[in-house]
């Protein structure tokens, strides 16, 4: 929910940037996450145990902080609250104009409505290149084995001959390396645009695997 979330209220010109920096920060934390296990399994016993115990600190000011976001205008507007989402509007850009925007919801939300069937229509032939790209690109991402290396990074250092602390320290690296990439993203986004980027990360990863 988060990018569609930070995609409404973002202005145009830095969507892109916001989008990719929720991504930065999810990469911080799975850092700081290796960071944590690091300096916990010196501690014995309870190591594992501090470990699991800090993990609930950004849990609950995730939870906490929920309680306080507005709903998005796009959101208000789409479901017929349309004072309340120009309000918010207002609120979330600190300025009272913003008719020009406003109307511009308005009326995607009204073609929006006048879709029947919107899975339906996504089979049809000139939808299909997009919905292909959606799915080979997500099902691709998966396929690089990416999301395995940095769930079980430590027992897979271990496999090849890492004593555990320095499989932990090789699971560090690989999360600094994952902040750094992201961190190009976050800076050339907007810049070069989305394709550029695709390609360049993709002649990355087929050097490197």
């Amino acid at each position: 929910a988060v990018p569609l979330f930070l995609s409404e209220i973002a202005p145009a010109r830095i969507r892109g940037g916001l989008n990719i920096l929720f991504q930065l920060l999810i990469t911080v934390g799975i850092l700081v996450a290796n960071l944590v296990n690091y300096w916990t399994s010196g501690i014995h016993p309870s190591g594992w145990r501090i470990s699991l115990g800090l993990a609930g600190v950004p849990a609950i000011l995730l939870c906490v902080g929920s309680l306080f976001i507005a709903e998005t205008p796009t959101s208000l507007i789409q479901r017929g609250h349309l004072e309340e989402g120009k309000a918010t509007l207002r609120k979330i850009r600190g300025t009272p104009n913003v008719d020009a925007e406003y109307n511009e919801i308005c009326r995607a939300c009204e073609a929006a409505n006048l879709v029947k069937h919107p899975f339906r229509k996504l089979a049809n032939r000139r939808n299909r290149p997009p919905l292909v790209i959606a799915i080979v690109l997500q099902v691709f991402q998966q396929f690089t084995g990416i999301n395995a290396i940095m769930f079980y990074a430590p027992v897979l250092f271990q496999t090849i001959g890492f004593k555990n602390d320095a499989s932990l320290l090789s699971s560090v690296i690989t999360g600094l390396v994952n902040v750094l990439c992201t961190m190009v993203s976050v800076l050339y986004v907007d810049k070069v645009g989305r394709r550029v980027l695709l390609l360049e990360a993709a002649v990355q990863m087929l050097i490197s695997q």
